[in-house]
């Protein structure tokens, strides 16, 4: 696992306005968390998108290198949760976790499904039901994804949590049997039939019926008139 490095700083403004003032001036606001304490940072924001381009995962840990820290300037962390403006999609706050080495984590790492199942090339189609699995391992084992090859998948077949393979330093502890996807038929969805008319001998149509009683009606009328 190769181990990254961005630059951060200690904060002591955390209100509104001083975080808005911190973005302006090319940081993130963040919180890094450890069995129960916290410290309030900045993380300069093009070290960050330097590491996570296009996807923020909790799977991906990395050095923080604390400037303005005299003590213990240069510390373990990954992404544990974040925040955006959903207008622009600015990160606008970042919840960091710190890891001790030699310490087990609990975190999500995404599965990436790879290949052309043999099930679609005969009419199936891939559904895929989930895309992370909660995991625990030391941080040195910590696999920034999950690979899965669905080459083989038949019709009829799902692949499960407990199918793959993590590994013996890796412990699963999302559901075993959860579904991670699998290939099914098409299910095709069948259109009610119209039923004809059922005419019965001797009786002309409705619509025949209306148009000569309106023939006969408006003849009659001319006459009285």
């Amino acid at each position: 696992m190769a181990v990254k490095s961005i630059n951060a700083e200690l904060r002591s403004e955390t209100k509104k306005n001083n975080c808005n003032r911190i973005r302006s001036d090319g940081f993130i606001p963040a919180v890094i968390y450890s069995h129960g304490k916290s410290e309030s940072l900045k993380i300069s924001k093009k070290d960050f998108f330097q590491l996570f381009k296009g996807n923020i995962s909790e799977s991906v840990i990395f050095d923080i290198n604390i400037t303005n820290k005299k003590d213990e300037s240069e510390i373990m962390a990954f992404v544990k949760d974040y925040q955006y403006n959903p207008v622009t999609g600015e990160i606008i706050h970042l919840d960091l976790f710190k890891v001790t080495k030699g310490e087990k984590i609990q975190t999500q790492v995404h599965v990436v499904i790879s290949g052309s199942p043999k099930g679609v090339k005969l009419g199936g189609i891939l559904e895929v039901e989930n895309r992370e699995l909660f995991i625990e391992c030391l941080p040195m084992d910590l696999p920034e994804k999950i690979s899965l090859d669905v080459n083989d998948l038949d019709i009829g077949q799902t692949i499960h949590a407990k199918d793959l393979n993590l590994g013996a330093s890796v412990k699963l502890l999302s559901n075993p049997d959860a579904v991670i996807c699998g290939v099914h038929l098409a299910k095709v969805i069948e259109e009610p039939v119209a039923e004809a008319a059922v005419e019965t001998p001797g009786q002309e149509p409705a619509a025949a019926e209306g148009k000569s009683e309106g023939k006969s009606e408006g003849k009659s009328e001319g006459k009285k008139e």
